[in-house]
């Protein structure tokens, strides 16, 4: 038996602080594996270093890129050239995390 995909695809479009314009089509998945979500928390508490104490800001950056690279399954460009670490603008990540946090087990 296979398990729905529950995905969805959402279109982005948001001007950054720097003036650089992040637009483009996201599938994300709306509900994750157990192994997905180990995955995701992994990935938190390596970005976040090996800080057992870490600022708010570390902590909050840590969480929304882990979660975006946990749950989108594509993106434009300028998403996949680094998974979230490439580009000039924060408010364009808190932005995304926010729309996807939307879908979050969206049915």
């Amino acid at each position: 038996m296979d398990l729905p995909k529950r995905e969805k695809t959402f279109y982005f479009d948001y001007e950054g602080e720097s003036g650089f314009r992040y637009e483009g089509s996201f599938t994300i998945k709306c509900r994750l594996t157990v192994a997905e979500k180990y995955a995701s928390e992994l990935e938190k508490t390596r970005l976040q270093g090996d800080t057992s104490n870490p600022s708010a800001g570390l902590s909050g950056m840590a969480i929304a890129i882990s979660t975006l690279r946990s749950r989108v399954v594509d993106g434009p460009n300028w998403w996949k050239q680094g998974l979230g670490l490439n580009i000039e603008d924060e408010d364009a990540l808190v932005e995304l995390y926010s729309k996807v946090d939307e879908y979050r087990d969206w049915e």
